[in-house]
């Protein structure tokens, strides 16, 4: 088997791996290893060859790595559609917890830190699991 067709072999085994996982730094590698490819078929030696497919994958990973940490995703708490939403809360139990009515189903609650727990009107204030975080607002 030729360097070229071991090239391809590697690239195309890491390109059905990135359709399956849905990584996108395997398609980097790999376009990493096509990088290898190519200077197997321009006739270079296998260090060189070796040379090129790593300073490629570094240059592709460490490209993406650094486009992604100056663009992070949004976080989850900026996702919230909750958040803000006003619910009614009748009576809080001992263990700082309460189960109120919102979006027509019963949630559990639980106050901000250290906040007071009175009845009345709160404010939505995060979302921890199945729990609403909510402030007083009167």
């Amino acid at each position: 088997m030729t360097a070229p067709t071991v090239w391809w072999l590697m690239t195309f085994a890491l390109v059905a791996l990135e359709l399956v996982t849905g990584t996108i730094y395997a398609l980097l590698v790999a376009i990493g290893f096509a990088v290898g490819a190519l200077a197997a078929h321009l006739g270079a030696a296998m260090p060189t060859q070796i040379v090129c497919a790593a300073v490629a994958c570094v240059a592709f990973v460490g490209g993406w790595y650094l486009r992604s940490s100056r663009h992070p995703k949004a976080r989850l708490a900026d996702m919230q559609i909750d958040v803000g939403e006003q619910v009614t809360v009748a009576a809080w139990s001992p263990d700082r917890t309460t189960e109120v009515r919102y979006r027509g189903a019963t949630w559990q609650a639980k106050p901000l830190a250290d906040a007071p727990t009175l009845p009345g009107l709160h404010r939505i204030v995060d979302v921890q699991g199945n729990f609403l975080v909510v402030e007083f607002i009167g």
